[in-house]
């Protein structure tokens, strides 16, 4: 059955299908807010969803349907791996554990004879299987080893299917779930690399061929933009995660092909940007979803970028983690999706507290010389990096080997601050007298003491060669002990055999003629070359109990690996018997161990520590009890009073992991470590804003504080804003309010060993806007200056430093406080406008507009009568009408002829006369003469002429 309906193409967005493939992070308890989460409370958040919805689900409907099952199985099991409570009792009153099991189960029983799914009714083969064998992956790797014999019939049916272009079809084309055919080859890929752990060396060969083929598919359409449903682009983000996980389970490739190409991918992502957000949108610039950034968080965890490192990466999560709903899922409208929520959840587990990852350094193969008459030996490099946030230490054990080989970890354990990685070498020590076609294969397991259950590993072999052949007669093993089904306990020894027979169904008798090595949950434990000749392939194990931790049902198998021989003889084929076993723990309790409460971060190099050691099984006697520090200094100790241990411990600067370890006379062994740094450098503060001296125009000033640290910070500002740096680094800003006038905020980095920095900037506050005033006033009159030039003042009122811009000319300059300061202004005739703009040292301006009125004009007269060149006779009335350009006028007079000024009187209409007797003059022409000056003493004289006749 499907959730989703069948597309031929790229639908329209739809809300149901907004949430079909996230990615998250997390920590274990619901936090106050999405802002104050982890990446654990989150992740586990969701696993506690998952686990529950997911389960009701397959219930209700009766079916594992393809998305919904195997991806939050294999999400799921991650989290697991990854150190995440699973004894959690979901909403649906089963454990996380309960329902995981019940999925994984579900997924087994569906599965037809031939090793593939399909939806009942429908088919959609491809995509069901896809997604089924993408979960019985994650769970054979992380959960248990019970449904091998499952995912390997799927590997072998999907070899059987697989296109000679390397891929496997879309056949149920639904956007974002299954679209394009690079998806549903990545998630068969994922099963087909953890199947390959699980069969014979030449069935192993034959996987990983099909891996590369599959991984050249993917390389010869990283630039291939097909949307289509069916296609082999790879235009949507979600794609190009898909990629990302298929090029990952496929390994290095030719030439380092693979790790090429998901770096391509991985700078592909980090460069697509969505708008308003850190997140990822489907294609570029496209708004940022859950999905598409859920997928790309995880592809980049599998790209190895870091958020330490990374600030993309950082910031999306964060953002992610705003998304998460009250009841941990992520959901889009009203729907709420299992698909979103698992690759959330994997993402962010992915980038979890505690993770370890373990890679070979350089050939993982290495040949010994046959029939040697001394041991010899052959080294192979690892590197263990804690990928992390916390930091940890870690047990390194080996496991595996034929009888008679040893193999030994240099160093034995390993401390590492989060994201460090280390070099680890593993001697591998052979007998003498090795025979031809050897292989015998070690585990480097590296265990995280912080998180119990947290691990990780990588495998090495050492043979004599020939190599084991890929042609030749086959063969067929068969386990003979232990039974179906049968009980081995932790602690005690088990008898591990079987035969070998060819096609023929002649015995397959040694020495010279293979070798049988036994897998118990997928960790080879031993292994024998039947030098005694007789037909039975033996090894007597004895599950450790100091190292030894995985229980419950689990896969046991008999792997022959083949055998090149010499002519007439044909070679004979590797082959595989498996079959489930069910590994009980050990039976009795092992010690009590306390540790006392030391600090988590400190200034002290010395510390007084104790705990408490006790046997917790009747008749048991604590043997041995020790501190180990930094996995380094042991400290043995003999308990005291109730089984008191202390000592003073030596600690150094940085993180540092303290572990007591105690064994009873049952052989029982428990560990128990507390992390404590030793920080004894102050944070690195910076204020990147406002600078020192600046001058503000606002109350509330904010403050931008960058930190660098190796511990979680606490930042203060001004004693009423504070902010907490969980990674020790980043920038904090916060809004404070000021007072006018000079001002001192002080901002204090106090990191959690109480170290603290304390900074001071000093700044100039004022909102306030200058208040300006001029002498002259407004819209003053001057008339003639010399050299046209006007004694200006500007009066200032302002808390600050001003300047003072005349029509944009040079600034003066006035001081703090205000005052007056004195300019010449070139006056031009008629109306000088001036803007005067004064700006305040805190960017606050104000503009005010003068006037200034410039009069070098003197009035002008029109004489009404008698008119120019006029005759009149008698006396008569001299009329004028004088104007000024700003005017008033003064002193109107009238002469006859240049003598006897007389003085003009203003009439109502505004004209002036005075009179004129013409009879004391000769008849003939005369002259009248206007004299006139204005208010600003612009004076002139305007002649007039006139006739006399009397």
């Amino acid at each position: 059955m499907s959730s989703l309906a069948t597309s031929s193409r790229r639908p329209a967005r739809r809300p149901a299908l907004l949430g079909l493939l996230t990615l998250v992070v997390a920590f274990l308890s619901a936090p106050a807010s999405a802002q104050t989460q982890t990446n654990t409370q989150s992740t586990q958040r969701a696993i506690n969803f998952l686990s529950a919805d997911v389960s009701n689900w397959v219930t209700a409907n009766g079916c594992a349907a393809c998305h919904r099952v195997g991806a939050t199985t294999f999400g799921i099991a991650a989290a697991r791996a990854n150190g995440y409570d699973m004894n959690v009792v979901a909403s649906n009153g089963r454990t996380n554990q309960f329902n995981l099991e019940f999925l994984g189960q579900r997924i087994k029983n569906e599965q037809l004879a031939n090793g593939s799914w399909i939806h009942e009714g429908v088919n959609f083969r491809n995509e069901k299987t896809s997604y089924a064998t993408f979960g019985l992956a994650g769970y054979d790797q992380n959960v248990s080893t019970q449904y091998s014999a499952s995912l390997v019939a799927a590997a072998n049916w999907a070899l059987a299917t697989q296109e000679a272009s390397g891929r496997w079809a879309s056949d149920h084309a639904s956007f974002p779930v299954d679209h394009g055919s690079l998806p549903t080859t990545a998630r068969i890929m994922t099963g087909i690399a953890q199947a390959k752990q699980r069969v014979d060396p030449a069935r192993a060969a034959a996987y990983q061929a099909a891996l590369d083929r599959s991984a050249a598919y993917i390389r010869a359409n990283l630039d291939n933009g097909d949307t289509s449903a069916t296609g082999n682009g790879m235009p949507y983000t979600f794609q190009v995660a898909w990629a990302v996980v298929g090029l990952k389970a496929a390994g290095p490739g030719p030439a380092n092909a693979n790790v090429t190409a998901i770096n391509t991918l991985a700078n592909r992502l980090l460069t697509r940007v969505s708008p308003g957000n850190p997140g990822w949108g489907d294609l570029p610039n496209a708004a940022a979803n859950d999905v598409a950034t859920g997928s790309a968080i995880y592809a980049l965890c599998l790209a190895g970028r870091e958020p330490a490192t990374d600030p993309r990466v950082r910031s999306s999560i964060e953002w992610l983690k705003t998304r998460q709903s009250a009841d941990g899922s992520w959901r889009t409208g009203s729907a709420t999706f299992d698909i979103p929520t698992t690759f959330a959840s994997l993402g962010l587990s992915c980038y979890g507290d505690f993770s370890v990852h373990v890679t070979v350094v350089g050939a993982a193969r290495k040949e010994l010389v046959i029939g040697s008459q001394q041991a010899q030996q052959v080294t192979f490099t690892f590197n263990v990096k804690n990928h992390g946030y916390q930091a940890d230490t870690y047990t390194l054990s080996t496991t595996g080997g034929l009888p008679g080989w040893t193999s030994f970890p240099t160093p034995v354990s390993l401390f590492l601050a989060a994201g460090d990685e280390s070099t680890v070498t593993v001697t591998v020590t052979a007998p003498a007298g090795l025979i031809p076609a050897l292989t015998s294969e070690f585990t480097l397991v590296a265990a995280s003491g912080g998180a119990p259950g947290v691990s990780g590993s990588a495998r090495v072999n050492a043979y004599t060669p020939p190599l084991p052949p890929v042609t030749g007669l086959p063969t067929v093993t068969t386990i003979q002990a232990p039974a179906v089904n049968a009980h081995i306990t932790i602690g005690t020894g088990n008898v591990l055999s079987a035969r070998v027979r060819d096609s023929n169904n002649l015995p397959v008798v040694g020495p010279n003629r293979g070798v049988v090595t036994f897998y118990v949950a997928g960790v080879p434990v031993g292994g024998d070359a039947d030098v005694d000749g007789d037909g039975l392939f033996t090894f007597n194990w004895v599950p450790p109990t100091d190292t030894w931790t995985v229980t419950g049902s689990q896969d046991f198998r008999a792997v022959y690996s083949g055998v090149e021989l010499a002519p007439p003889l044909a070679n004979l084929l590797g082959s595989t018997d498996a079959r489930t076993v069910i590994i009980d723990a050990f039976p009795h309790d092992t010690p009590s161990v306390t540790i006392g409460n030391p600090p988590a971060f400190t200034q002290e190099t010395t510390l007084d520590i104790w705990g408490y050691a006790t046997p917790r099984a009747p008749g048991a006697v604590i043997t041995y009890a020790a501190f180990i520090i930094n996995g380094a200094t042991t400290i043995p100790l003999t308990p005291g009073n109730g089984g008191l241990i202390y000592t003073t411990i030596t600690l150094t600067e940085g993180p540092n992991i303290i572990q007591l370890t105690a064994r009873d006379s049952f052989g029982g062994v428990t560990t128990k470590q507390v992390n404590l740094t030793v920080d004894r450098v102050p944070p690195v503060l910076t204020i990147l804003a406002p600078t020192n001296g600046a001058a503000l125009s606002g109350l509330n000033v904010t403050v931008t504080s960058s930190v660098q640290d190796q511990t979680p910070v606490r930042v203060e500002t001004q004693w009423v804003a504070t902010s907490l740096l969980e990674f020790g680094n980043g920038t904090v800003e916060h809004t404070v309010p000021m007072n006018y006038g000079d001002q001192v905020i002080l901002v204090r980095a106090t990191d959690s060993a109480f170290n603290v920095t304390e900074k001071l900037v000093f700044i100039w506050v004022d909102p306030g806007s200058p208040v300006v005033s001029t002498n002259p006033a407004d819209n003053q009159l001057y008339g003639p200056l010399a050299n046209n030039a006007l004694t200006y003042t500007i009066n200032v009122q302002s808390l600050s430093a001003t300047t003072v811009r005349i029509n944009g000319g040079a600034p003066i300059a006035v001081g703090r406080g205000g005052g007056a300061v004195q300019t010449t202004l070139t006056l031009s005739p008629g109306v000088n406008n001036l803007s005067i703009v004064t700006l305040s040292e805190t960017g606050v301006s104000s503009t005010l507009t003068r006037r200034v009125n410039y009069d070098v004009q003197a009035p002008t007269a029109t004489l009404l009568a008698p008119t120019t060149g006029s005759t009149v006779s008698g006396t008569i009335t001299l009329r004028a009408r004088v104007t000024d350009n700003f005017g008033p006028v003064s002193n109107i007079g009238f002469s006859r002829d240049m003598s006897g000024i007389r003085q003009g009187t203003l009439q109502p209409d505004g004209n002036w006369t005075a009179l004129l007797d013409t009879t004391e003059l000769l008849d003939g022409a005369h002259t009248i003469d206007v004299w006139m000056s204005d208010g600003v003493g612009n004076s002139t004289v305007q002649r007039f002429n006139f006739f006399v006749d009397n």
